[in-house]
């Protein structure tokens, strides 16, 4: 297994308050969801944000997280439903942990 990143932008749209709906909100929390259940199954291994308001230009999210390969990443980040619903975008790299505190 390999670790990777992906990391997480909103859509310009939804970087204003006024532009998010109940459906946005319902995309988000399907994507927690997602995170949460892979996490669960031990393939993501860290889940995170920028502590930025939506609007803020360094507003990220990312995900560490193992795979074969790097379609199989791809294949994780993809099917995230933030990126499948357009409400976020997404690039994935490859990754590797250098220090690591599980305390």
């Amino acid at each position: 297994m390999q670790q990777w990143i992906y990391i997480l932008q909103l859509q310009a749209q939804y970087t204003k308050h006024e532009n998010w709906t109940d459906d946005t909100n319902r995309i988000v929390g399907e994507h927690l969801n997602y995170l949460k259940n892979l996490f669960e199954q031990g393939v993501v291994k860290f889940v995170g944000k920028t502590e930025y308001d939506i609007d803020h230009v360094d507003n990220r999210g990312i995900s560490i997280f193992e795979a074969e390969n790097e379609e199989q990443a791809n294949r994780i980040m993809q099917n995230d439903p933030c990126v499948t619903n357009g409400v976020m975008t997404a690039k994935v790299h490859p990754f590797r942990t250098v220090f690591n505190s599980t305390s």
